[in-house]
């Protein structure tokens, strides 16, 4: 079963806990990424962490276009839509 956007919402705040090792305010799609204070390499981190738990694969040359946690979601929906067959 595909995740919902605020499950997708939810697991990147959990990933992004994990990594920073603090607390962070609800996330939401307006969130720009590059605000949480984490290095380029934790948000590589934080994306690895997503595409090992959802099942997917996002490619590196993918992430420059990406700069809020809405975005990142689209990008996520549409893997999961694609390794599903569009379903």
């Amino acid at each position: 079963m595909t995740p919902t956007r605020s499950e997708i919402i939810a697991a990147i705040q959990t990933h992004a806990h994990e990594i920073a090792e603090r607390e962070f305010p609800p996330f939401t799609e307006a969130l720009v990424i590059a605000e949480l204070g984490m290095d380029s390499l934790s948000t590589l981190e934080m994306v690895g962490m997503l595409e090992r738990q959802m099942g997917i694969y996002l490619p590196t040359e993918e992430l420059g276009d990406i700069h809020t946690v809405g975005q990142l979601t689209d990008v996520v929906l549409q893997k999961l839509a694609a390794r599903n067959g569009g379903r």
